[in-house]
This record gives structure tokens, C-alpha cells and sequence, in this order.
């Protein structure tokens, strides 16, 4: 599993959190998307002024969510065999209770077959 950007909006909320404590929500969902890889098939860079996925195609409650160590949190998000069939899966995003980004991985497309289900991991560092 790889590690996963962190997006500068997340670490200005964490910021403020410190500051003045600000409601904080729980990550609660990954966002899964096709926009995360180019024309080649390779991984786009990241980008960690990105608050959104480059085309989110499915938005779901995460299947677990572990802390591996002291400085790391890690969501994964579940694909069933009946969701985004066919689908080039190339970016997953942990989101907040809000709905917002707190990070994302791009990869190499995944086409999604019909006989599987899908999993992705999310790993944020602090």
C-alpha cells in the first residue's frame, strides 16, 4: 500500500483545530474515481492543492479504518462486485464526515470485472 497525499486544505483544518478548536469530523468515506491517471496509463503526480478527485465517480461509507501506528490512519473503501463495473478505477480519497478531502492516491487504472470485489487502502501520515 502506498501513502497517500495529504491535501493542504486538511492540514489548514488541523491547523485551525490547534488554534481555535474547530469541529474536526471523523474520516467516514472514500471517494472513488477515473480522473487519476494519464493517456499512457501511468499515475498523474499529486497534487495536494486538490480538494476534489479529477472525476469521482462513487462515494461510499469506508469498510474499516485502523490506526497502524502512532502517526498514521489508514481507511479502505470497498468496491462489490455489482459497483462501477468496467470501470478504469485510477484515484481513491478519504473523505470526512463533511465530505471533505482529507487525502487521495493516484494509480495506474484498475478496470473493475464483475466477478470481483475491490479493495482500496488509504494511508494518511502525520
Amino acid at each position: 500500500m502506498s501513502e497517500a497525499t495529504t491535501t493542504y486544505n486538511f492540514r489548514q483544518r488541523l491547523a485551525r483545530h490547534f488554534y481555535d478548536n474547530s469541529a474536526l469530523p471523523q474520516v467516514a468515506m472514500m471517494a472513488f474515481g477515473d480522473g487519476g491517471h494519464n493517456a499512457d496509463g501511468t499515475a498523474k503526480p499529486p497534487d495536494a492543492a486538490r480538494t476534489t478527485l479529477y472525476h469521482e465517480m462513487l462515494r461510499k461509507p469506508l469498510a474499516q479504518v485502523i490506526q497502524e501506528d502512532d502517526y498514521s490512519v489508514t481507511g479502505t473503501g470497498r468496491l462489490e462486485k455489482v459497483e462501477l463495473l468496467g470501470a478504469h478505477i485510477s484515484e481513491a480519497a478519504l473523505l470526512d464526515a463533511s465530505g471533505n478531502m482529507l487525502g487521495f492516491r493516484n494509480f495506474a487504472p484498475k478496470i473493475k470485472e464483475s466477478d470481483e470485489t475491490y479493495e482500496i487502502a488509504v494511508k494518511l501520515k502525520f
